[in-house]
């Protein structure tokens, strides 16, 4: 599967994105390490039109001006979709994309048809979890399994400035979005949280907290994946993914790869 990369003209900024596939529109957002597209992006791009923006200041591209907080980073998101998508479409968020995917939610709810969320970060109760690891144990954590991690032509610097990026915009590196987390009940869309049994990153205790905040939501866990579940398992988690935006809450019925709670 080829994703073409692109650029569209917002009025607050350039945004670049790839996008690749054939069907429903689905809206990609990475992780704070940025965009590497894998192996779980081409399987979803065979049944979606798969849209992944990439965020204003990662992989080379500029910050823009006024764009300094996840709720201004959902706004721009949502004029995105405008230009691009249409009314609005199912999202799929990753740790950083997953935080930057509720405020999409909370900010534009008719933007956001069905929600996944990956081991999404901004819910850390106590500061638990977390990047903060040395570069070898913070490499275990993030994947189980790094010889599915397809190939990274980006140069060194690119990757270290996505690292750096991690605290000194858009959230300031909190643990707890306490603005966000007052505001989770507002989510409208039936959301699905997935959750790998490797799981350290993030931690359990975020689960139980967009559980009893949002109000239609679906916590599953993909067995022998930490926290890059896409690199780890993406058969299993791109299987689940589809199943929840082909039949939404009704993908609960006779689902044999995952437990749910």
């Amino acid at each position: 599967m080829d994703f073409e990369k692109k650029v569209t003209k917002l009025e607050k900024g350039d945004i670049s994105y790839y996008v690749g596939g054939e069907g429903a529109p689905l809206l990609y957002l990475h992780g704070a390490g940025g965009l590497l597209i894998s192996k779980a992006h081409e399987l979803l791009a065979v049944n979606h039109r798969v849209y992944m923006p990439i965020t204003p200041g990662y992989d080379g591209t500029s910050f823009i001006d006024g764009v300094g907080s996840m709720s201004e980073l959902s706004n721009l998101t949502a004029d995105f979709i405008a230009i691009e998508i249409g009314d609005g479409c199912d999202v799929l968020g990753h740790s950083f994309g997953g935080w930057h995917a509720c405020w999409l939610a909370v900010n534009h709810p008719a933007k956001v048809e069905l929600l996944v969320l990956e081991a999404p970060a901004g819910f850390r109760p106590g500061g638990k979890g977390g990047l903060d690891h040395p570069p070898d144990e913070l490499a275990r954590r993030l994947m189980a399994y790094p010889e599915n991690r397809p190939k990274d032509d980006r140069p060194l610097e690119i990757i270290k400035s996505n690292r750096d990026n991690i605290r000194l915009y858009y959230h300031g590196g909190m643990p707890l979005d306490e603005e966000l987390f007052g505001r989770l009940g507002e989510i409208e869309s039936s959301t699905l949280l997935v959750y790998g049994t490797l799981e350290s990153i993030v931690p359990i205790e975020t689960c139980r907290i967009l559980k009893e905040k949002i109000p239609r939501l679906f916590l599953h866990y993909v067995y022998d994946a930490a926290h890059t579940i896409e690199v780890d398992q993406p058969e299993r988690l791109t299987g689940l993914v589809s199943d929840f935006l082909e039949r939404g809450e009704a993908f609960l019925v006779n689902n044999r790869t995952v437990t749910s709670i």
